[in-house]
């Protein structure tokens, strides 16, 4: 009883460092000790306490806390301690999310797409969520406000797509997916005049071609869906090509 009180005294402060602005608060002491506390099964006994605040978090305002949230919850994903409602909450903040800031000076890393992209990432490759929500979630970021990336987002939501390629139960799933972006992504950032969309959209596809042709096997991908998959990823970057809105935004 005195040992989970103790646990209590010390893992409250942690929760409530997630809301600081100051990143030596924020980042290197409160998330750091609750990772660590986390994998290590320090605060088992205290998980349904860490993912209600998380949740909650994920509510707020704060983006660099929600932010946080979601590494952690990534975090408790890793560790086995997944739970749908609170995948269902990291969705309905995530696919909405407008403050797309990466690093910013004096509050340290934001990364609310990174962050959440890795969280996607291992539920997709763990199996708590099918193949088909992530390419759905993937797809909805894409479309979704905010502004333009400049700290390996489209690196990171390029890792979570070549791991849903690669557990996508037929080809049939990845040629729909394909056609979606199309279909979604580009009628929003080329037709809608949206810069940030266009720009976003061409690195994470420059991104998801390499990882697919220089290392398949890392992410599950067999041949047949590589030979699929590079020829309509090539095809929606000349679709981003031949729009002048491209041709005037791309890196």
């Amino acid at each position: 009883m005195n040992t989970a009180n103790n646990l209590d005294s010390v893992i409250e402060p942690l929760l409530t460092g997630l809301v600081s602005k100051r990143p030596e608060v924020r980042v290197d002491w409160a998330y750091t000790e609750l990772k660590e506390g986390i994998e290590s099964g320090q605060w088992d006994d205290h998980l349904d306490q860490i993912r209600e605040r998380l949740s909650g978090y994920l509510r707020t305002d704060k983006v660099w806390t929600k932010a946080l949230s979601a590494r952690l919850l990534n975090a408790l994903a890793e560790a086995g301690h997944f739970h749908y409602e609170d995948y269902l909450t990291f969705r309905a903040w995530y696919v909405t999310e407008d403050d797309t800031r990466g690093i910013v000076k004096d509050i340290g890393p934001i990364m609310a797409v990174g962050y959440g992209a890795d969280y996607v990432e291992t539920c997709v490759r763990k199996g708590m969520i099918p193949a088909v929500e992530g390419a759905a979630i993937i797809s909805c970021r894409l479309r979704a406000p905010g502004g333009v990336w400049h700290d390996d987002e489209g690196l990171r939501l390029a890792r979570a797509a070549c791991t849903t390629i690669g557990k996508s139960t037929s080809t049939h799933i990845l040629e729909i997916w394909i056609e979606r972006l199309s279909n979604t992504v580009l009628t929003e950032g080329v037709r809608n005049n949206n810069r940030a969309v266009v720009e976003n959209f061409a690195r994470f596809l420059k991104a998801t071609a390499h990882m697919v042709r220089s290392a398949p096997e890392k992410w599950g991908i067999d041949a047949e869906r590589a030979e699929l998959a590079l020829p309509m990823i090539s095809e929606l970057e000349q679709q981003l090509r031949n729009a002048s809105d491209y041709r005037e935004a791309a890196p």
